[in-house]
């Protein structure tokens, strides 16, 4: 006979069990899940994690989203992020200012002919030709992304390099300013009304898109290496950091599991046995079986903790992504790295489900798995709402709120994951069993009759053995009374003959005593006659 078994469904030479079954048996995986799921949220998101991660709001890298939101990862990026406020409200072109004349001078010095890049006419090399920034230095330093990835002297260079500063006349670059090149030409000019700034000051569009294109695609490209540069490191250094403890937190998650699970275990043991010779060896001895156990499961751990590391990377590359688009809370991140380890283990079972399984228990477990990823980030989402609702409670329980919480909490998660993968379970099985109640119901009743018809069957054999075995003491009582009656015959018969002989024997005995008697008088005679002799009486 074989047994193959799928998450709790156990199926016995391909024979589905009956509702009633299942019933019990979902029941009884009921209770051993509450028991295994408060355990592994009280050891993994309500206790090791806190311990051992520092969660914050916007992750562990600075994204440029979030930069701008004053939402940081360091202290060196709140530094930045100071830097770009107070830019934006006391801007201060100096320092891109300063380079200006020297490279204006250089310019003048070579002997090519100076080109205009808003006419194309050529200039002179006095003061009514200017050096411009196509890319505004405005908009280099008020950019919230430089501030981010780039210091003050990188951004100065990014904007005084040869491709965004270039000869221009002196009134266009002082009519355009700060205003984008484009937006300017297309601009109604008030000193000409009717006229845009490029009809005015006859521009060439083409000339000066083409330039301003050719600023931007380099300071976009300068943008991005300092990006790539400094998130680059960043989330290297930090992807290592989560590996490295969640691979720990996974690994020490599994064997404290393993210990406790087994120490319960000896507990109830201890507990059951009506008597502890020796109490010492016996708790010495629970303890040499709880390291055993624990132990065995090094091998397990390892893997885990390998598995636990690939999620901490993965975790934390997908928190950056995310907070790329929108700010993720303190809360969230941790939901995002306790979580991945389930939809880590649903992909797995999507991609190689166990040999064999059909489709709808892979369906089964893939939703179960999904069902405890979900109810254990409302359970954390939750946790802070317990933290108020027990300070309101009982205050006294202030000081050690962030203790008795996240038990709590992970009490409650546990049970609503066993409760929730439960249902899930029954609901499958009314999936599986729809339509055939009836039937299953017949065949229980039919099973029932048959196990009453082979009850009856053994009932009837049974009572004919019986009765062959009273038949056969029957004759043997008619056996033994025809021989009572025999030897009651024989007895009388003896009877009577003894009594015969009895009679006779008495009456040889009256016989005998007369002629004893008469022989006894005979001698009496004899003997007087004798005596009479003797004293000489002559007869």
């Amino acid at each position: 006979m074989t047994s193959v078994k799928w998450e709790g469904v156990t199926s016995m030479d391909n024979k589905k069990p009956s509702s009633s079954e299942l019933r019990e048996q979902r029941l009884n995986e009921l209770v051993d899940s509450c028991q295994n799921h408060m355990l592994a949220n009280l050891i993994g998101p309500f206790g090791l994690t806190p311990a051992m991660f520092n969660d914050k709001d916007g992750g562990s890298v600075t994204t440029n989203h979030n930069f701008e939101q004053g939402v940081v990862a360091t202290e060196d990026d709140k530094v930045r992020h100071d830097g770009w406020v107070k830019s934006k409200q006391d801007y201060d072109r100096s320092a891109y200012d300063k380079e200006l004349p020297g490279k204006r001078k250089a310019m003048f010095q070579d002997p090519a002919p100076i080109k205009s890049v808003a006419t194309g006419g050529e200039l002179t090399r006095d003061g009514q030709t200017h050096l411009d920034h196509m890319i505004s230095a405005h908009t280099i330093e008020t950019d919230a992304k430089n501030h981010l990835h780039m210091t003050q002297q990188e951004r100065v260079r990014m904007a005084n390099q040869d491709a965004n500063l270039r000869p221009m006349e002196s009134n266009i670059n002082q009519s355009i300013g700060d205003s984008d090149k484009m937006e300017w030409a297309n601009r109604e000019r008030k000193k000409d009304p009717g006229k845009t700034n490029a009809e005015s000051f006859g521009i060439d569009k083409e000339l000066l898109n083409r330039h301003f294109n050719e600023a931007m695609l380099q300071v976009k490209q300068d943008q991005m290496l300092a990006q790539i540069e400094k998130q680059g490191v960043e989330l290297a250094t930090t992807s290592a950091d989560a590996a490295g403890r969640n691979a720990l937190r996974h690994a020490i998650g599994v064997l404290m599991h393993e210990g406790i699970t087994a120490f319960i275990a000896e507990i109830r043991s201890l507990l059951a046995k009506k008597s502890l010779d020796n109490l010492i060896d016996e708790i010495v001895e629970a303890f040499k079986r709880v390291i055993d156990r624990v132990s065995r499961k090094f091998e397990h751990a390892f893997e885990a903790g390998t598995s636990g590391g690939i999620q901490g990377i993965i975790s934390n590359i997908l928190t950056f992504l995310i907070n790329n688009l929108v700010t993720t809370s303190a809360k969230v991140v941790t939901i995002i790295r306790e979580g991945l380890k389930g939809i880590w283990k649903a992909v797995k079972m999507l991609l190689d489900p166990p040999p064999n399984m059909p489709a709808a228990e892979v369906a089964r477990n893939v939703t179960k798995i999904i069902a405890g990823v979900i109810t254990t980030s409302l359970g954390m989402m939750l946790e802070e709402s317990v933290k108020g609702g027990l300070i309101a409670i009982a205050p006294f329980l202030a000081p050690l709120i962030d203790i008795v919480a996240p038990v709590i909490t992970g009490i409650l998660t546990g049970v609503g994951t066993a409760v929730t993968i439960y249902t899930i379970d029954r609901f499958f099985d009314w999936l599986s069993s729809t339509g055939t109640e009836l039937l299953e119901a017949c065949e229980g009743q039919l099973e029932a009759n048959r196990q009453n018809i082979e009850y009856m069957t053994q009932w009837l054999t049974s009572q004919q053995q019986n009765s062959n075995h009273y038949q056969s003491l029957i004759s043997g009582n008619q056996l033994i009374a025809w021989t009572f009656e025999e030897a009651n015959e024989a007895h009388a018969e003896t009877v009577d003959s003894l009594k015969r002989q009895s009679d006779s024997a008495d009456l040889f005995h009256r016989e005998t005593e007369k002629i004893l008697t008469d022989l006894a008088k005979e001698e009496d005679d004899l003997l007087g006659m004798l005596d009479a002799y003797e004293k000489g009486d002559k007869p």
